[in-house]
């Protein structure tokens, strides 16, 4: 094969870049930094198709606490011992509609604080009314209220909170009701606990407390 040796050449290769016509970059032109910046903000902000608003209703539930460091997470270690009171007790045999759900509570007021680890978490699944917990789980009462839900994507606690805390804010018609727990409600939890509670099969509903805004003078 004979090899025309010469298009290798520097000189050749710059005279072909040289002919060729680049398009010009319209993106910069068209789209200053300031209208790319206010596209992105507009791509990482909720639309009202991904929130739900819910009522949660009351519930009897039995209560595990964790505080501290932990090797996987202060969160895992209060729900591990939520999941072994489920299994011990055939929970879900007695009550198959269970509910499974925690709150960063390292914060007295319940607020969820963007950027920053929980050093303490509590976890909850609902139970019968009459059903005994024995320590160290409590039983406890809910009352229920109005939550804004939002399914969390790709695993990011933190930007998904800011996303809904963000779409709250700009509401008109709900404001975030103060006093009541932030949930991370595990979805689907029958089947997922009788799957043997895999990480990788479980998702989540982010539950922000919510209450309609008063319009008018008070």
């Amino acid at each position: 094969m004979c090899l025309q040796l010469d298009y290798l050449s520097d000189n050749y290769a710059f005279s072909v870049v040289d002919g060729l016509s680049f398009p010009k970059n319209t993106i910069q032109e068209e789209k200053p930094m300031e209208e790319l910046n206010k596209a992105n903000e507009a791509l990482n902000k909720l639309k009202d198709k991904d929130v739900r608003i819910v009522y949660l209703p009351p519930m009897t539930v039995a209560a595990s606490y964790a505080s501290g460091q932990f090797e996987y997470g202060v969160g895992t270690e209060a729900t591990s011992k939520i999941e072994q009171f489920v299994w011990e007790t055939k929970l879900l045999k007695a009550k198959p509609d269970a509910r499974g759900m925690g709150f960063d509570c390292s914060d007295k007021s319940l607020k969820i604080r963007i950027g920053e680890t929980a050093t303490a978490y509590e976890a909850w699944v609902s139970i019968p009314d009459d059903m005994e917990v024995k320590a160290p789980l409590v039983k406890k009462t809910f009352a229920g209220g109005t939550y804004a839900a939002h399914v969390l994507r790709d695993w990011n606690f933190q930007q998904d909170w800011s996303l809904l805390q963000e779409w709250v804010k700009a509401s008109e018609k709900y404001e975030i009701s103060e006093g009541q727990p932030c949930f991370e409600e595990v979805l689907n939890y029958y089947n997922m606990m009788q799957d043997g509670a895999k990480m990788e099969d479980t998702q989540f509903d982010l539950l922000l407390p919510i209450k309609e805004k008063t319009h008018g003078n008070d």
